[in-house]
């Protein structure tokens, strides 16, 4: 039982709608952005991962500058493959990795959830992270339009607007405020947000956002609840400041001891929340 809960923190993308329609039009986008031989190779990996046939995987962190996939904890290298998936030996993976990796957006990527799937694969075939970012904007402009629809999920909205009526709820992304905000309206939840964080460039800044949280709400974090789909964003830096936490993960590659609740999907949050009391 979540206990003693007095802010509720939750990511956007995976974690408040889970249509992934989207991310086929953002691969589309990318691919453009290649000459054509790197396209075709490109669209081939990126149906190999949707087939499980690709190193590279939800959890895994992709090295651009070593073009290596590599498995990692709280930051510690453990593995490394090579795009073809040959492993690399312990040796060379202590000399590449002799310290905790940082994760920077551009040459060290989280893999955490699906949007860091197409964009991991281009960066492979040498698009560049200006090109790559440019696509992003794109797919959440595309995401704005009418045409890009998204399911309700049964008895969210209610359990929402019931919270909101007691804890303060806050919205924490990294994505930009324009087409988060078109996005959180389309979903009929932005009256139930108390306070908003675009841009958030997590995880990096995560444990800065959370501070400030917890200053603008003088609360401490045992009383914070972050809830997101993206383990190394959303739930390790809450874990470790002394939030309680929710890991959304429908692609069960997380460590259950690494978060308080471990649900496969929203569904499963609506029915955490519901048992929040009042």
């Amino acid at each position: 039982m979540l206990k003693d809960v007095e802010v509720i923190v939750f990511d956007l993308d995976g974690t408040l709608y889970e249509d992934i329609h989207h991310f086929d039009h953002y691969a589309d986008l990318l691919g453009e952005k290649l000459d054509l031989i790197s396209r075709k190779s490109f669209e081939k990996d990126y149906q190999s991962f949707k087939e499980g046939r690709l190193p590279l995987k939800i959890g895994t962190v992709y090295d651009v500058e070593n073009d290596l996939v590599l498995i990692q904890k709280n930051g510690h290298v453990l593995e490394a493959f090579e795009w073809s998936g040959a492993k690399v030996s312990k040796e060379k993976v202590s000399e590449l990795y002799p310290q905790e990796i940082v994760f920077d957006f551009h040459s060290m990527l989280n893999v955490g959830d699906l949007w860091w799937v197409p964009v991991s694969i281009a960066r492979h075939y040498g698009l560049s992270s200006e090109l790559a970012h440019q696509a992003f904007l794109q797919t959440r402009e595309y995401m704005m339009t009418p045409e890009f629809q998204m399911q309700e999920i049964q008895g969210f909205k209610e359990v929402l607007q019931s919270l909101s009526r007691t804890k303060k709820l806050v919205l924490f992304t990294n994505s930009p405020q324009k087409d988060s905000e078109v996005i959180v309206t389309k979903l009929g939840f932005m009256d139930y947000f108390d306070y908003k964080i675009f841009d958030g460039r997590k995880p990096v800044k995560t444990e800065r956002a959370l501070r400030k949280i917890s200053e603008h709400y003088d609360v401490p974090f045992s009383k914070i609840l972050s809830i997101g789909d993206n383990a190394i964003n959303e739930i390790y830096p809450a874990r470790k400041m002394g939030c309680q936490t929710i890991l959304i993960d429908g692609h069960e590659y997380g460590d259950p001891s690494q978060a308080d609740y471990v649900v496969k999907n929203i569904a499963g949050v609506v029915e955490l929340l519901e048992g929040i009391e009042g």
